[in-house]
């Protein structure tokens, strides 16, 4: 198969699908990869490791058979027949327009964020490298406010994510800026998310409470101590939203909210995603953060990480297969919801 990988159109998004090694492995296994000029420059792999790996350089990769890429693609891009392997999600119905656009086109479509284990585990998740980044900048976010209420702070010194370029230079900032605790951050879940922001916060002296979803339900009288919130929360439109928008007259003014999970409209009621150019936005008095693809910020480690996860799966479609779970459409039909029923018997079974 002729398999494409195109440089990334999303705003600030510097991540590649699939490095060099995998190209490598994906070549002996007889399959034709094309990749798209500079298409790993923002996660500094040249054009000269893409040769080396087997691979072709070419300026568009659109015709490709199959495209494998990180965000999702261009609606004008899609080509019948073709299948597209990406960061889709459709699944909640948060991008209407690009769920019709795979089905005018008949595009047979792959959501990594759907790949799941039998018992609903992601088996493709960059949920530490999110969490590291979107605590980080909740850190820096809340300096720049405390800043512009005059009040002096350590977190205003902290460089941008996206200087850092990898998470070991983020950590070394943290190192460098000796904060200290004193401010009270509420988690709200306990996965891979919460993982990596807790680790940011372990090396800035800080101590979060960290909430299970089950105790997120009285979440005002919280609100009303919070310094900085993060949502961590894989969260479904048919559950209840765990900040609502009348909540945040509880919240002190100088208090931000990190939703990583970054659900429009959803868990955190007044999330609206946002891009690495305008990050930031303010509702009701509150500072909120909501950039949707926080793992760009360190585009090599995230890269490296994602390849090695999907790598498997291109394969498997590559050589004619069908996985298990993530198809999102196929010849016309959304098959989503058929899916995830059909995964829901099975984990009822299972127990």
């Amino acid at each position: 198969m002729i398999i494409g990988i195109p440089r990334e159109t999303k705003a600030g998004e510097s991540r590649v699908a699939l490095i060099p090694g995998h190209v490598a492995f994906l070549a002996r296994a007889g399959h034709r990869i094309r990749v798209e000029k500079q298409a790993g420059r923002g996660s500094k792999f040249s054009n000269k490791d893409y040769v080396a790996a087997g691979a072709r350089i070419v300026d568009d990769v659109r015709d490709c058979e199959m495209i494998v890429r990180v965000k999702k693609p261009a609606r004008h891009s899609m080509k019948p027949g073709q299948i597209i392997m990406a960061y889709l999600h459709v699944q909640k119905g948060q991008d209407p327009l690009l769920l019709e656009a795979l089905l005018d086109a008949r595009v047979t479509a792959y959501a990594f964020e759907e790949i799941r284990t039998r018992t609903g585990e992601r088996l493709v998740n960059l949920g530490v490298e999110a969490g590291v980044v979107g605590m980080y900048e909740g850190l820096r976010v809340y300096g720049k406010v405390l800043t512009g209420f005059g009040i002096e702070n350590g977190f205003r010194a902290l460089r941008p994510a996206r200087k850092c370029f990898s998470a070991e230079n983020i950590f070394a900032e943290l190192d460098a800026a000796h904060l200290s605790n004193g401010i009270n951050v509420y988690i709200l879940g306990k996965g891979r998310v919460s993982q990596g922001a807790q680790e940011v916060l372990a090396r800035s002296g800080i101590r979060p409470k960290v909430l299970w979803r089950k105790e997120t339900a009285q979440m005002t009288r919280r609100l009303r101590h919070a310094d900085i919130v993060v949502n961590a929360v894989d969260w479904y439109p048919n559950e209840p939203r765990i900040i609502r928008k009348d909540m945040l007259r509880a919240m002190r003014k100088t208090a931000v909210i990190v939703d990583v999970t970054c659900d429009a409209n959803g868990a955190v009621e007044t999330c609206i995603p946002t891009t690495w150019h305008h990050p930031t936005y303010t509702f009701n008095g509150i500072t909120h953060f909501c950039v949707d693809n926080l793992p760009s910020a360190i585009p090599r480690d995230s890269s490296v990480r994602l390849s090695g996860m999907i790598v498997g799966h291109v394969l498997k479609v590559a050589r004619g297969g069908e996985l298990r779970t993530g198809l999102m459409t196929k010849n016309g039909e959304f098959a989503y919801r058929a899916r995830q029923r059909a995964s829901a018997k099975a984990k009822r079974k299972a127990r």
